[in-house]
């Protein structure tokens, strides 16, 4: 049965939840917000002013990213289209990754579309074009679309709103300019160089964390944690610092540190979930820090408490047995519900794209289509593999990944995949027995892949850069590797 989308309003029930291995979460592409959003509310009427043809959606849905190369946009379409056009320029004094959220209250069948230019003329508006949402949001009010694009320092860019049907107009909509700098990609990274450090987990009574910095200098050990408890790291804050973080099944609590130098002596613990839940926390409503949420096997729905406005969201995708995965899978800096389910000697993966509102799902083509419509299945994997999403050719979109302890090879499916070859790669590292640690090692802004192995406490990194290797050795008998954005087991 293929997994279906469907709100839902439900009282959440705070007690427990139990933590799969199996679980991943994160958004592809993390960066630091410079400044308040700034928010535009208007709407497209006959006076404004009109351009001549329009731009015609070529990214299947897939949003542009600060990484990623525009994607080309086709033929124009005839017609005066009426628009808005904001303009703004880059104050931070640094490259920036500007993101822009278009929420429109049109109606069903009265689309908009959003592109933003390094320079707009709206006589030629095909051209200059530096990112756009890949496709039209649709006509429902509350419906959110992102989007994001690089700016120079200093740069100026325009960001406009325009119809699809000419005349059309719309009563209204709401646009989220937001400034971001320091981008990086996932990982476990406490010396904010955009770099994973290596880091090992040790489950004691008084439990460790010990971390090599990429940027050198002397190990670190930080007590945080006890027996029993599972590490579950990532930016709660916002500050772009990787935050010590456990859960804790003896007292069903999810606790995250908020003193970086003793984080034992301040923390933060919040009970969340039922029992059998999976936590898989990230980034669902981009604001930079990690939720709380969890997936429900019982009932197949993930329910999320979104940090920036502090509102449940639920959702339905996935049934019992699925393992849930997350990621950016289409680029729009919100994490994606995904699960992966055995299908005889295959691993299905189902993957709900947050932009446009949930309403599509990624397809074996590479595109996308309606949630409940066919074609969303992607055969990727077989039962015995283990799932190392990533970003492993820096487009800032998470790639469906596997490494098979096998044969020691990781099976990468790029998230965008073209006409022409090079749409998936292979790599062959590691032995049966080694632990995966996908991250971003050497701060190219692509996953590097890398491995753990126990008996000997070594790192193993396949560099992304020029295919080196890295070998660094860290921590004990019985320490688990931490240095991934994600528990792998």
């Amino acid at each position: 049965m293929r997994p279906s989308l469907r709100s839902l309003t439900t009282t959440l029930v705070v007690t427990v939840f139990i933590l799969s291995a199996n679980s991943t979460a994160f958004a592809q592409y993390e960066c630091q917000p410079q400044g308040a959003p700034v928010v535009i509310n208007d709407s497209l009427v006959a006076a404004d002013p009109d351009q001549t043809t329009r731009v015609f959606r070529a990214g299947g849905f897939f949003a542009t990213t600060c990484l990623a190369a525009v994607p080309p946009a086709g033929a124009p379409l005839t017609g005066t289209y009426n628009h808005d056009a904001h303009n703004f320029t880059n104050t931070t004094g640094q490259p920036a990754c500007v993101t822009v959220k278009l929420n429109t209250s049109c109606g069903t069948g009265n689309f908009i579309f959003v592109t933003a230019y390094s320079t707009y003329n709206p006589a030629a508006p095909n051209t200059g074009i530096i990112g756009n949402i890949g496709g039209s949001p649709a006509g429902t009010p509350g419906t959110p679309a992102y989007f994001s694009f690089p700016v120079a320092a200093g740069a100026n860019y325009t960001v406009v709103v325009a119809e699809t049907t000419a005349g059309a107009g719309c009563p209204g909509y709401t646009l989220t300019v937001e400034t971001s700098t320091q981008c990086r990609q996932p990982g476990f990274d406490r010396s904010l160089d955009g770099a994973a450090d290596f880091a090992v987990f040790r489950p004691t009574a008084l439990s460790q964390w010990v971390n090599m910095p990429s940027t050198g200098g002397a190990i670190e050990t930080r007590q945080f944690g006890t027996t029993g408890d599972i590490p579950i790291h990532g930016d709660y804050r916002g500050d772009g610092q990787t935050d010590l973080a456990v859960y804790r099944p003896s007292n069903n609590t999810y606790y995250y540190a908020t003193n970086q130098t003793t984080p034992q002596t301040g923390f933060v613990g919040i009970p969340w979930g039922v029992a059998g839940d999976v936590p898989v926390p990230g980034d669902y409503d981009s604001d930079g820090k990690n939720d709380l949420n969890v997936f429900r096997p019982s009932d197949g729905n993930w329910y999320t408490l979104r940090s920036g406005d502090n509102v449940l969201q639920v959702l339905h995708w996935g049934t019992n047995g699925d393992i849930p995965v997350s990621g950016d899978f289409d680029g729009d800096s919100l994490a994606d519900y995904a699960v992966v389910r055995s299908a005889g000697a295959n691993y299905n993966w189902y993957v709900l794209l947050s932009n446009f509102n949930y309403s599509t799902a990624l397809n074996t083509a590479g595109s996308s289509s309606g949630a409940g419509a066919g074609g969303t299945v992607i055969t990727w994997g077989v039962p015995t593999d283990k799932i190392v999403v990533g970003d492993y050719n820096g487009d800032a979109k998470t790639d469906i990944a596997v490494w098979r302890p096998s044969n020691g090879i990781a099976y990468i499916r790029y998230s965008t995949i073209a006409a022409g070859p090079n749409q998936t790669a292979s790599i062959q590292w590691g032995l049966s027995g080694d632990i995966p640690q996908p991250a971003d090692y050497d701060n190219d802004k692509r996953t590097d892949f890398a491995v753990y192995r126990p008996s000997t406490n070594t790192f193993f990194v396949n560099l992304s850069t020029n295919g080196s290797a890295l070998i660094t050795t860290l921590g004990q008998a019985g320490d688990e590797p931490v240095s991934a954005p994600y528990r792998i087991q």
